[in-house]
């Protein structure tokens, strides 16, 4: 069973690997890259944004969006579903090399490191620093840390190349009953905690306590729980004390039997937990309201904590999410974009955003609006995102990354499918990602 799951872990790692290349032979684009090259629009007559939301978050979007052109006197925006975040990665490569492009498209920064090569990303420093467009000193200082940041290429003179949209943290979920029924009262503070309760839910109820989703953003989470980087000074850090002690989880959860790898692409996890299956799930902030679902608001069976930490006085935990990124198509199509993002980051519409659909305000002063501290009197649980904000920190942007997360990714599953070993996983995937970023990196 193991080797069967570790053949589809592999064929969705090789399908996705095979895009990482698209842009080979475009040339890179130079300092303040919005006019290195034009696109056609993909409709002359509508801002089509690539989106991936689904269900209520996309109907809210789409009514967001219908808001939004009742007030803009420019080209309406149109929101259009084009598949999950890898999807939208082909679909916009694709569309490059065609030289057609929506208006604009979420994206992950690694993605967007990459349309920034292809000439495709527009440079919003000009739209930033607009007198009448613009945003405010006051309005940029009151943007999360890390959120506009990061969206900063280093290797692109620092600008900004997409802006924040929809943010989570890594945060655990856990089952109640579960615990209960194997003596255990409060969700792990530690990792030792985490790795005894585990063990204490298999002796006790015959269950797998943990469903392991493979993501690089839960990986670099852990390693910052454990007090660790990811990448310091343009050097990858997977061979780390810290990322080995990440790996070393993994390789306990995978021998004991205390935890199974979760399919690719699918929520069993989640699934699992909502059926007194499993007791612990490390899953985005995002997930929330799919889980309340799944639990039918039964708030006494589960609950959400900081995922487990080295030490619970320094904390860390991901910060992660899609931002948008504009094309360079027509100056009416970037300029509906940019006026539709300011409008979906506004305080008020943040909070409603944050409210429906569990991802978190990019706002700090969205914290502040009554409506958010309603909703946190309602359930101590649902305090916990916002309060993880406090620590979270953000993934790299370098270029290549997006090959980095894939290697990531396939050293957790072989970890769990019982191929390899902690050790032997840290050191191929730092060695591995050291050659993806020697390859990547900007000729001087």
């Amino acid at each position: 069973m193991k080797k069967a799951l570790l053949i589809a872990v592999t064929a969705s790692l090789i399908s996705t690997l095979l895009l990482v290349p698209l842009f080979s032979g475009c040339a890179p684009a130079t300092p303040g890259g919005s006019k290195d090259r034009s696109f056609k629009p993909l409709d002359p007559d509508f801002a089509v944004f690539w989106d991936r939301q689904t269900t209520e978050s996309a109907q809210l979007l789409q009514d967001l969006a219908a808001e939004f052109n009742r007030s803009w006197q420019g080209i309406p925006i149109k929101v259009e579903r084009a598949g999950n975040y890898t999807d939208i990665f082909r679909k916009v490569s694709a569309s490059i090399r065609a030289g057609v492009l929506p208006a604009m498209a979420v994206a992950y920064e690694s993605m967007t490191n990459d349309y920034i090569n292809a000439g495709a990303a527009v440079d919003l420093e000009p739209l930033l620093a607009d007198e009448e467009a613009g945003l405010s000193a006051e309005a940029l200082a009151d943007y999360i840390p890390g959120a506009l940041e990061n969206n900063r290429f280093a290797n692109h003179d620092n600008h900004l190349y997409a802006f924040p949209f929809a943010k989570s943290v890594l945060i655990l979920y856990y089952n109640k009953k579960v615990m209960q029924d194997a003596g255990i009262t409060a969700p792990p503070a530690t990792w030792d905690d985490f790795i005894n309760q585990c063990r204490q839910i298999k002796a006790k109820t015959g269950k797998y306590a943990h469903g392991v989703h493979a993501d690089c953003s839960t990986v670099n989470g852990m390693i910052f729980s454990q007090g660790g980087d990811v990448l310091k000074d343009g050097k990858c850090l997977y061979d780390s004390p810290e990322a080995l002690a990440v790996f070393r989880i993994y390789e306990i959860l995978a021998k004991e039997n205390l935890a199974w790898l979760v399919s690719p692409s699918s929520y069993e996890d989640n699934v699992a937990l909502s059926k007194d299956e499993i007791a612990f799930v490390m899953r985005s902030s995002s997930s929330f309201s799919d889980m309340k679902l799944l639990m039918e608001g039964d708030t006494e069976r589960w609950g959400i904590a900081p995922i487990p930490q080295k030490d619970p006085a320094k904390p860390g935990t991901t910060l992660y999410g899609p931002n948008v990124c504009i094309f360079n198509t027509t100056e009416a199509h970037i300029q509906a974009a940019w006026a539709f993002m300011k409008f979906l980051t506004s305080p008020e519409v943040s909070v409603r955003w944050s409210l429906e659909t569990g991802y978190l305000p990019v706002r700090r002063s969205t914290l502040h609006q009554p409506e958010l501290q309603q909703h946190w009197e309602k359930w101590e649980c649902n305090k916990v995102p916002y309060d993880c904000l406090a620590f979270a920190r953000t993934e790299p942007n370098a270029p290549g990354w997006q090959e980095v997360r894939d290697l990531a990714t396939r050293a957790v599953s072989e970890i769990m499918a019982g191929v390899t070993t902690a050790e032997k996983a840290a050191a191929a995937l730092q060695s591995g990602a050291e050659r993806i970023l020697a390859r990547n990196a900007r000729p001087q």
